[in-house]
């Protein structure tokens, strides 16, 4: 079996992404770092939009226990700062690249793209023993096991983990950064993650069994079987 999570990106941010491409390949010499970065961002906002806003917001809708709207206010803080985080530091990072520079981190991306009846993904693969796992763990708390709730939520990290690796950690290391911008660039990343992480752990021990399938499916919908 092969697994992968699919991320949706608008339409107009891949167009913005594809000219990009086609003037690096180009020769052009005007500096396009300042373009990609912000594509980059726009790319990390949706995903995150889509993962974890839109839950979010759903999640708002549903409160019906005063302790819930601190539960969903923790989650706003720590989205808030990881948005703050990719919208300053991937412009930042890379605006002072010349555009070969640039090049290997655009082939990279693009071959992470992926079209599916009209859409536009990235895609990112998970390990066929992860992505069982969890589909078991989801599977018996759908039969009423609560003792589940808590693990599937620490497998939903360890896919999000995933992501990090193939979308962060491994293309940042593409673009070569000196020490001194590598070091800042990993200290953003491991205080956003953990930040992330910390909460959907702590969300998986305050979820309960009644609501539990609701945020299971959420996230479960970007994964998909490609057997």
């Amino acid at each position: 079996m092969s697994y992968a999570v699919y991320l949706r990106v608008e339409a107009q941010t891949y167009q913005k992404f594809i000219s990009i491409q086609e003037r690096l390949n180009a020769g052009e010499k005007q500096k396009l770092a300042h373009e990609l970065g912000d594509v980059l961002a726009d790319v990390s906002v949706q995903i995150i939009q889509q993962a974890f806003i839109d839950l979010l917001e759903q999640q708002k809708r549903r409160l019906t226990r005063p302790e819930g709207h601190k539960v969903a206010a923790d989650s706003e803080k720590v989205i808030e700062h990881v948005l703050s985080a990719f919208k300053k530091y991937l412009p930042w990072a890379i605006a002072l690249f010349g555009n070969e520079r640039l090049q290997p981190i655009v082939e990279y991306f693009s071959e992470m793209v992926h079209h599916e009846n009209g859409e536009i993904y990235v895609r990112y693969h998970v390990a066929s023993d992860l992505a069982e796992k969890i589909l078991k763990k989801v599977e018996a708390i759908r039969q009423g096991d609560a003792s589940e709730i808590a693990l599937a939520f620490d497998c939903l990290n360890e896919v999000i983990d995933t992501g990090v690796d193939q979308l962060i950690r491994k293309p940042k290391t593409l673009l070569k950064f000196n020490l001194v911008v590598d070091k800042t660039l990993n200290g953003v990343i491991q205080v956003s993650t953990n930040m992330a992480y910390k909460r959907l752990s702590s969300l998986g021990r305050e979820v309960e069994l009644s609501s539990a399938p609701y945020y299971i499916d959420h996230f479960m919908q970007f994964l998909h079987d490609e057997a």
